[in-house]
């Protein structure tokens, strides 16, 4: 058993979809899992449940809908987790989800409406309340559309809470990683992803009242008929108790939905691409800053006003004014064309030109074009130092006057005090803001990491060294082999496309030093092993290795066994020298009395050559044979992980117990007394729609797959 602890393979969020008659069928669901360098993988479920088309996304030839597969730290296929992608999803579902919450407001006051109209005719009229007169004015059916709807919302909140942990697990201490993603955006983002998934979980605590309270509701309107008139008070007060619930937990619902979609829209907007943010941008200066064309209007009328009243030119706030209009940056109040050529002729040459003397009497009187007019008139000032800060200085201002915001708070306050505006954001909020269009003039998470080593797409060469270093054994031996191809050249034809593999130096010295091993008193040298020797040379080895002969290399496979064509399959794929070898069910096609020798030889190779094994069964005795962990999987879902000794001794899934009680057991009387274990999951989890499961570590390295309430029984039964 392999107790190698090194990764070398990471499954990440892997989803894979088909089309089955016009509709979507999610084979695999963002499913996460590691294997190590080394070990037999098994990989368990019954037929259907996605673990041959995992094995197959392994191997690169099953396209991903999403998620990623890395070996040693390096993208094999799909591609890594894009935070603009998930959030434009999730921006998506809540603007769907505020949609159906307007439906609900009206269904529900329609509800309320019908109740107390009917309640109203009774009260006037008493008489028995009759199912039917319920029925016409409070209709199920429209209890059960409501019901519908929340159903809906809360399927589109368990997804987006996926999401978000799926986000914050690949944000978080993501600068150790890349250090060209700063500290500080990934605390920010991080920030907003926890705060937007607490909105959300809060948000699903009201959705799950709304939910179970119209099922209460539904359920207490089946109970009513021929209700007497003296009972009818309390049926309405119930009715409408419930109802109350139903309208306090929607209000708090649409609250929070709304806080969900502003904190949305901001992460939104820190995850897109730079050629996307312009209405981002433009949003959130709008929302903290002021237009700098407005700023200049309104101040260049309060100075009108102050002249017109009378104020002293020495008074301050005369004199502030006055000194904003004169200094505001504008293209209209600073000549930006002729600094920019200032100073680019005065970091070619120090020396003052007559064409610089004569943009000199184009400058106007800001601040800074005074500065450069002093510069211009005292050569000796004019230092690379100098016409470095005055670079940068001027770089700030076309930034500035480009934007065309003001950004100066204290301006800002004037600005609103002027047009008796009322701000409406705390000191924190206007923070938060002002930090987040900082931000918004940054590259996205996702456009600094996409030339990470770590992210990149990969090359045609690497994909190349891929399909070489993971290969793949087929269920059945008989339609994987080519009819009309000797054993020789099946073996050879991986060889062929990678003829590294025996022209290379080191393939040709490993053959030179076996061969005089084995032949001392015939020792050849490095120039008689031509590449046809060496190729020739390897086959052998590996066909010996598998229980072959040579003189099988020259028949065809219709003249083996399954057990060894089998092995012929084997042999195809270890000519390759790959680091991992996907295993479909290589045995459940051969007799009984050569699975064990099949085993066997993984086993041996494992050892010998330190190969990694994914090895997909739907047999449980058999992968506890050779596996040195176990992964259950069910429909598309990974439920339970844990080393195999341990699996089988404590299996804490519904569905592991089921499989396991299912194993043939050879003593009829044994047999009889086992008790088989139906696995029922729409009764065993019923109310994962409320409680989400997740993967959740019960003992060392035993993994399950569960939600709250399931861990807190299984913790139970491993106490004792």
């Amino acid at each position: 058993m392999s107790t190698n602890k090194e990764v070398l393979l990471n499954i990440r969020d892997l989803v894979i979809e088909f089309r089955v008659k016009g509709k979507k069928f999610r084979a695999v669901k963002e499913t996460s899992f590691d294997i190590y360098k080394g070990e037999i993988f098994g990989l368990v479920g019954e037929s259907g449940s996605g673990k041959t088309t995992i094995g197959r996304a392994i191997v690169g030839v099953q396209p991903l809908k999403d998620g990623a597969i890395y070996m040693e730290d390096n993208i094999v296929a799909g591609s890594p987790t894009r935070l603009y992608k998930l959030n434009k999803e999730i921006s998506k579902k809540l603007e769907n989800m505020s949609y159906k919450m307007d439906i609900t407001t009206r269904e529900i006051q329609a509800r309320i409406d019908g109740l107390k109209a009917l309640y109203e005719n009774y009260t006037n009229n008493p008489r028995v309340l009759t199912k039917e007169d319920l029925e016409v004015q409070t209709k199920s059916s429209k209890l059960a559309y409501l019901k519908a709807i929340i159903l809906e919302n809360l399927k589109y909140i368990n997804s987006i809470i996926k999401n978000e942990d799926r986000m914050i697990k690949f944000v978080d201490n993501l600068h150790s990683y890349i250090p060209e993603v700063s500290k500080e955006l990934e605390k920010s983002i991080l920030s907003k992803l926890k705060e937007t998934k607490e909105t959300i979980i809060s948000i699903k605590e009201n959705a799950d009242e709304i939910y179970l309270t119209v099922q209460e509701v539904s359920n207490y309107r089946d109970e009513i008929d021929n209700v007497p008139p003296e009972k009818l008070d309390s049926v309405f007060k119930k009715l409408i108790g419930l109802w109350k619930v139903i309208t306090d937990n929607h209000k708090e619902f649409l609250s929070k939905l709304s806080w969900a979609k502003s904190l949305q829209f901001q992460l939104h907007a820190l995850s897109s691409p730079m050629k996307k943010r312009e209405k981002f941008i433009n949003y959130y200066n709008k929302l903290i800053y002021v237009n700098r064309n407005e700023f200049f209007e309104e101040c260049k009328k309060q100075f009108e006003i102050m002249k017109a009243n009378g104020v002293s030119s020495t008074d301050k706030e005369y004199k502030k004014l006055e000194y904003f209009i004169t200094d505001f940056w504008s293209r209209k109040n600073l000549n930006v064309v002729v600094c920019r050529e200032i100073l680019n002729l005065l970091s070619e040459k120090k020396d003052i030109t007559p064409k610089i003397n004569s943009l000199v009497s184009k400058l106007k009187n800001t601040d800074f074009e005074n500065e450069l007019k002093d510069l211009v008139s005292n050569e000796s000032k004019i230092t690379d130092i100098k016409l470095k800060e005055l670079k940068k200085e001027f770089s700030y201002i076309v930034k500035i006057i480009d934007n065309n915001i003001i950004k100066d708070r204290e301006l800002i306050e004037n600005f609103y005090t002027w047009k008796g505006i009322e701000n409406t954001y705390t000191p924190e909020e206007i923070e938060s803001f002002v930090e987040l269009t900082d931000f918004l003039d940054l590259p996205s998470i996702d456009e600094i990491i996409q030339d990470s080593y770590f992210f990149k797409n990969q090359t045609k060469k690497q994909k190349r060294i891929n399909r070489k270093n993971i290969q793949m054994i087929f269920q059945d031996p008989s339609s994987s082999l080519n009819d009309r191809m000797a054993i020789e050249e099946i073996i050879a034809e991986g060889m062929e496309n990678f003829p590294e593999l025996y022209k290379s130096v080191e393939a040709k010295e490993l053959y030179v030093a076996e061969y005089n091993e084995q032949n001392p008193n015939e020792k050849i040298t490095l120039e008689q092993a031509t590449p046809a020797i060496v190729k020739k040379h390897i086959i052998l080895k590996l066909v010996n290795s598998v229980g072959l002969l040579p003189e099988h290399l020259s028949r065809y496979p219709h003249e083996f066994s399954g057990g060894q064509r089998q092995r012929v399959g084997i042999a195809r794929s270890l000519a390759m020298q790959p680091k991992v070898i996907v295993a479909d069910e290589p045995i459940s096609a051969l007799d009984v009395s050569i699975r064990a020798q099949v085993l066997n030889l993984f086993k041996k190779f494992q050892e010998e050559l330190g190969i990694t094994y994914v090895f997909v069964a739907h047999d449980l005795s058999v992968v506890r044979h050779i596996a040195d962990r176990i992964a259950v999987i069910y429909h598309g879902q990974i439920i339970e992980i844990a080393p195999a000794e341990e699996l089988f001794k404590n299996p804490l899934h519904p569905y592991t117990r089921a499989l396991l009680s299912a194993i043939p057991i050879p003593e009829p009387e044994l047999a009889k007394k086992t008790k088989l274990v139906v696995y029922d999951p729409e009764k065993e989890h019923s109310d994962y729609i409320f409680d989400l499961p997740y993967f959740k570590e019960i003992t060392k390295d035993h993994f399950v797959w569960a939600n709250k309430r399931e861990i807190k029984e299984i913790k139970k039964i491993v106490k004792k």
